[in-house]
């Protein structure tokens, strides 16, 4: 099961903060970054279990994550995904000439995965064209 016509935005989190205390390569912090959290209504839309690793796609890549819902947001039509290295390969690189990409506004694609594999952020960065 897929939602279309999605929006992403981004940003930093408390949890991720916490979590980069222990190392970035800690499961703590996959689980707070590695993460597109939904409105609980389009969360409804893709019926799988909180948790089910999701695929994102944008029209600058995708990054398996796990699903979760958010009791503070987003909005419906919305999802997020923690800045970090997750984020990095669905988010608009051009920087409009300022050197930081384009955080938020992403059209976006998700597509429920039961048996996917996230990544850690080694793992996910070892992937890369070049690395």
């Amino acid at each position: 099961m897929s939602i279309n016509n999605l929006i992403l935005i981004t940003c930093r989190t408390i949890n991720q903060g916490i979590a980069l205390e222990g190392g970035k390569n800690t499961r703590e912090n996959v689980r707070a970054a590695a993460i597109c959290a939904f409105d609980k209504d389009d969360f409804k839309k893709l019926d799988y279990l909180v948790g089910t690793p999701v695929k994102v796609y944008t029209d600058h890549g995708e990054v398996m994550v796990y699903s979760t819902i958010s009791e503070e947001g987003p909005h419906p039509g919305i999802i997020f995904i923690p800045m970090g290295p997750w984020a990095n390969q669905v988010v608009n690189p051009d920087s409009q000439s300022c050197g930081t990409p384009t955080y938020k506004g992403m059209k976006a694609s998700v597509e429920a995965v039961p048996n996917g594999k996230v990544l850690d952020a080694v793992e996910l960065i070892s992937t890369l064209k070049g690395a």
